[in-house]
């Protein structure tokens, strides 16, 4: 069967970096159809014979829901939607960097920042029909195109629903691509040990320390039993992809812990990916 990925999110969010990652999994890319010829084009990818049966449509998140259901006539076609997500902060801030032209901006005769929150509540309302999120406010250019590859592989296989973890502080607030998440401040807080201090949620002295608290094998029990309804729930609606968030006050000590203790866990089950946006260095580990 073709494979038809629709590839958009808002302008900044790293749609032009994803283009170069997904012709290196040797896809054909097809970016800025007008909407009049989407289905013109879509048709000539299924009737035609092309060096690869993978195909990406690139475009902008005000014009994916219409992308999205025409591509879906096609009952020949695998179709999914990845969207990429990122926070406002950063998206000002690529901006400032790169000197970018915002197209949004030019074309609707507005200033940046209101272009920027309208990209945002686009891709926000667009989320019910993603295949795919990908948050890329904190990701390196590496961790970002081993996301993508991993995303793709998992979700071409079949229906294995693909899982991620990713833990974060709370002070620098929630990440744009999670379904749910859980608050893990109950458990004891290594910060507050000197000599814990500087370590993190991976070391075995951070983890004694949190598992030797009042009621943590409980607390963590029921967090299990939690999150393992989420997932059944997640694999019968045919998600391929579910995203929770571990949330502590730093994103060093407990949620880094539960984040690896829940993908250790359901690793038996599921595909699945730990990440750690407030502590990226673990991520290369």
């Amino acid at each position: 069967m073709k494979q038809v990925v629709i590839l958009t999110g808002a302008s900044g969010s790293g749609l032009s970096s994803a283009r170069y990652i997904f012709e290196e999994l040797g896809y054909y890319i097809s970016e800025g159809i007008p909407l009049d010829n989407v289905e013109a084009v879509i048709d000539t990818f299924c009737k035609k014979d092309f060096k690869t049966n993978k195909f990406c449509l690139i475009g902008s998140v005000q014009n994916a829901k219409k992308v999205l259901d025409i591509a879906k006539r096609y009952k020949e076609l695998n179709v999914r939607l990845l969207l990429l997500t990122c926070a406002k902060k950063e998206l000002l801030r690529r901006y400032t960097l790169t000197r970018h032209t915002n197209m949004r901006s030019i074309l609707s005769g507005i200033d940046l920042e209101e272009s920027i929150d309208l990209d945002i509540k686009d891709t926000m309302e667009l989320r019910p029909d993603a295949d795919i999120t990908i948050d890329t406010t904190s990701l390196s250019p590496k961790e970002f195109r081993r996301e993508i590859y991993l995303q793709l592989d998992r979700s071409t296989v079949g229906d294995n629903l693909t899982v991620t973890f990713m833990s974060f502080g709370l002070k620098n607030g929630i990440p744009n691509a999670i379904d749910t998440f859980i608050d893990v401040r109950s458990l004891e807080n290594p910060y507050w040990v000197e000599t814990l201090r500087d370590l993190n949620g991976k070391d075995q002295e951070v983890i004694d320390y949190i598992m030797a608290g009042p009621g943590a094998k409980e607390y963590l029990d029921e967090i299990v039993r939690f999150v393992s309804t989420q997932l059944k729930g997640a694999k019968k609606s045919e998600r391929v992809s579910y995203n929770i968030g571990i949330a502590c006050s730093g994103g060093q000590h407990r949620s880094t812990f539960v984040a690896e203790y829940l993908g250790k866990y359901f690793s038996k089950e599921y595909k699945v990916i730990v990440t750690h946006r407030d502590t990226p260095s673990l991520n290369e580990n």
